[in-house]
């Protein structure tokens, strides 16, 4: 990939694309870093031989046709208002909260915008990263990185942006999970190996199933059994309920911002 990627903003998921980026056969030949984290900047830098890091984002913008922002919602417009774009600037815009509207009042004179929500297992080119709208040059570079899913229209992608939000919540799950083995004799590693593999080989089904996830459930569920009588208490529990209502309220924020 002969193509300079820059990013403006360099937290965790502009390391995980970077990592990520690594790891293909077709780097791009520079990726160009804004100084805004340091310490960031100067790992990446010194891990790979392509990153560059700029004296500031502007350098950033000079240097590269592709720019991804992940910088927070918060700081957006203290952050891309000073900048001079070029209509040739193919922007990929990383903020969840910003939409494309937002975004082209930003940068008026930028052609190409596309929203995109890079996870941080793209490191280990293994992340769904999806992308709206669809993009030729966002997929070519986002698909070696795991998936690239590709959305048409804006209110399907913010529910999408929406779900990327359970991240913190699966792993709180797991943690629960896992202090309840340890107090049963089980020590945190090995819990912690046994889940990990346990939740990656579930995925791994899905992933190579046509069937419905209500389907695979019913499948591992024996009448009288113990996934039946776990599956059951958390419905009645209103487990279910509760994780809808706040996956519904992350999505009435992306679409409020």
């Amino acid at each position: 990939m002969s193509r300079k990627i820059g990013f403006i903003g360099t937290g965790s998921i502009t390391e995980a694309v970077v990592t990520g980026l690594a790891k293909v056969s077709g780097q791009p030949s520079e990726v160009w870093l804004s100084p805004r984290n340091a310490a960031v900047a100067a790992r990446l830098a010194s891990q790979f031989p392509f990153v560059k890091v700029a004296a500031g984002n502007q350098e950033v913008l000079e240097n590269c046709d592709i720019v991804c922002l992940a910088v927070l919602p918060q700081v957006a417009h203290e952050v891309l208002s000073p900048l001079r774009f070029k209509s040739t600037h193919h922007v990929l815009s990383f903020i969840a909260t910003v939409n494309h509207v937002r975004l082209k009042e930003l940068m008026p004179n930028v052609a190409r915008i596309t929203r995109l929500a890079p996870l941080p297992m793209v490191a280990d080119l293994n992340g769904p990263t999806i992308i709206f709208p669809t993009d030729e040059l966002a997929t070519e570079i986002f698909a070696p990185l795991g998936e690239a899913i590709c959305i048409d229209e804006e209110v399907p992608f913010d529910a999408l942006c929406a779900a990327t939000a359970l991240m913190g919540s699966y792993f709180s799950m797991l943690e629960t999970y896992t202090q309840w083995l340890t107090e049963k004799g089980v020590t945190y590693d090995s819990a912690k190996g046994f889940l990990a593999t346990f939740y990656s080989g579930l995925g791994s089904i899905a992933r190579n199933s046509a069937d419905r996830f209500s389907t695979l459930a019913a499948s591992v569920s024996t009448a009288g059994g113990l996934n039946e009588q776990v599956a059951k208490e958390m419905r009645e529990s209103g487990s279910p309920e509760i994780c809808l209502r706040a996956i519904e309220n992350v999505y009435q924020r992306i679409r409020r911002a």
